[in-house]
């Protein structure tokens, strides 16, 4: 079991991913957009992760943080899952805008940027036709991730400013 605040404790990059065109499928294009309005930063990558690349390289990060709707084992609507590369087989976890295979994709970022680890936060979407609207299950979803990080972020900065 991952200790999720433990993810926003080192040098990190949260990334929202999707397409902006398929209802749920938006999750992490959402997520991070209000991220952003929070003050946290987060990277936009419409369409996939590596359209954005040259932007990751940029920032230099040891830990990358992935937000997308994703398919996995026994998800419902709205479930959310956070795995890290180790787990991704394990719970047979599929993300949905990316056009190179996820295992392949995590092997190819961690040696470009020599990543110390690469966890993906998933979104279970209850629909990925072509649309603009989110299920409501997916938009409570998003609202309590982006809740959960803000608190873990802002419970780092308290241990920062005590060290």
């Amino acid at each position: 079991m991952i200790d999720f605040c433990s993810l926003f404790q080192n040098s990190f990059l949260i990334i929202g991913t999707g397409s902006p065109l398929r209802q749920d499928d938006q999750a992490g294009l959402i997520a991070c957009d209000e991220l952003l309005r929070n003050d946290v930063f987060c990277l936009k990558c419409e369409y996939g992760v590596e359209n954005c690349f040259g932007e990751i390289e940029r920032f230099k990060p040891r830990y990358l943080i992935i937000i997308d709707a994703a398919l996995f084992e026994n998800g419902r609507p709205g479930d959310i899952i956070v795995a890290s590369e180790e787990s991704i087989s394990e719970v047979n976890l599929v993300l949905s805008t990316h056009n190179i295979p996820l295992t392949l994709l995590i092997d190819l970022m961690k040696k470009t940027w020599r990543l110390e680890k690469i966890y993906v936060i998933g979104i279970y979407p209850k629909s990925m036709d072509l649309g603009l609207e989110v299920s409501l299950e997916v938009s409570s979803s998003i609202e309590r991730l982006v809740e959960e990080i803000k608190k873990c972020i802002r419970r780092e900065r308290r241990m920062e400013e005590l060290v």
